[in-house]
């Protein structure tokens, strides 16, 4: 399900050790899956560190399961491992981390993709086989600070309404730019008709302060850390922003992993001890829905001719509560999770479904799908490495 669910490896290598067990337990009574699972290179065998993308991690019937390695930091070195395991409720299920063979390299599909876009400006988007994002980057903003059109100020995150499960950023904006379609009509894909304006749309954040909303500007670096079958991830950095009681230092570090319709945002941040993250209320013809003991709240909406649901969620350790907020003007009307920032950092997932993609069958459906994952979120996997 998540790129967030290992608990403790137990690592007990010898100096020779090239093949060894991955024993996964899921203590909970719920089937688990499209839930990423960790191993961390840094504890493992140097000469199996050097020599990483000849091994894979086998099921017993030798099957070759979908892995991806990645470089954390980029500094050159890899620092993790990731797969996907299928582990039925109260169960332990073992693999195999071996060499691959020749019958069994072969190079994978980025289902798990981001980038700069800069067709359009600068968009920073994102997807995976489920869902797709995108926000706005430094030369948006240059044009409204110019007095410009075509630009928008907007640390907000746009929906891009997909219902296949391959790649469509690249392909939308290419076709939409070269006129061959717009990316604003479906003609079997799905389309961007969401509206994110200067709201915080489908999850960026605002600091609350004296019954006042304060939001950072576009961002104005991007850097992709990793596109793959299982997971994209990568870094947005913000101008420092001005609040009342002083500046904001605000980054980003955003993933989203294969099987998922909520991506993680990791916010490391200076001079606030709280932020808000929202969900734009639009007409505010839906319904709301929440489970703070679970740690999420949820907005369900006719939205055209299907519906669509967004949601946040966060770990418990995070949340103080939730609250609603009806402003006068363009864009003002909110669902906001509350969250505290601990040792300037705190995190959040966001995202969505949309009827027309046929994954969930309506309100109670999606409203389940984030119990189950906030269940999952805060009692991860058990990962143990048996030689």
């Amino acid at each position: 399900m998540r790129h967030f669910k290992f608990l403790i490896v137990f690592l007990l290598f010898s100096c020779n050790s090239e093949n060894f067990l991955i024993k996964v337990t899921n203590d909970l009574n719920i089937n688990r899956s499209f839930e990423t699972v960790e191993l961390d290179l840094n504890l493992f065998p140097q000469k199996l560190i050097n020599n990483i993308s000849e091994y894979g991690i086998f099921d017993l019937k030798n099957n070759l399961l979908l892995s991806q390695i990645i470089d954390n930091n980029l500094d050159g070195k890899n620092d993790i491992i990731i797969f996907q395991p299928q582990i039925d409720s109260n169960s332990s299920v073992n693999f195999l981390f071996k060499k691959k063979n020749k019958s069994n390299i072969k190079k994978d599909k980025n289902i798990c993709y981001s980038n700069l876009i800069t067709k359009r400006m600068d968009d920073f988007a994102w997807e995976n086989d489920r869902v797709a994002f995108r926000t706005y980057g430094p030369e948006a903003q240059r044009l409204i600070l110019n007095n410009k059109k075509g630009g928008i100020i907007s640390s907000g995150i746009d929906c891009w309404l997909k219902r296949v499960e391959y790649p469509i950023i690249e392909k939308w904006y290419a076709q939409h730019f070269e006129k061959i379609s717009s990316y604003h009509e479906d003609i079997g894909e799905g389309l961007d008709n969401y509206h994110v304006g200067k709201s915080r749309g489908a999850g960026g954040f605002s600091i609350l302060i004296d019954k006042e909303y304060y939001n950072s500007r576009n961002f104005i670096k991007s850097r992709i850390i990793s596109n793959g079958p299982l997971r994209t991830i990568f870094e947005l950095e913000y101008e420092d922003w001005n609040i009342p009681k002083g500046y904001i230092e605000e980054k980003k570090i955003i993933s989203l992993d294969k099987g998922n319709n909520l991506c993680k945002i990791a916010v490391q941040i200076k001079g606030t001890k709280s932020i808000s993250p929202g969900i734009f209320l639009n007409e505010f013809d839906g319904k709301i829905s929440k489970n703070l003991k679970n740690s999420w709240v949820s907005y369900w909406q006719p939205h055209y001719d299907s519906e669509l649901g967004n949601a946040l969620l966060s770990k418990n350790k995070y949340i103080i509560g939730s609250h609603k907020y009806f402003g006068e003007g363009l864009d003002k009307n909110h669902l906001y999770l509350d969250l505290k920032v601990v040792d300037n950092y705190v995190e959040y997932y966001t995202g969505f479904t949309w009827l027309k993609s046929n994954q969930f069958n309506d309100k109670e459906s999606w409203n389940s799908y984030l119990d189950n994952f906030s269940m999952k979120l805060n009692n991860p996997l058990k990962i143990e490495i048996i030689l």
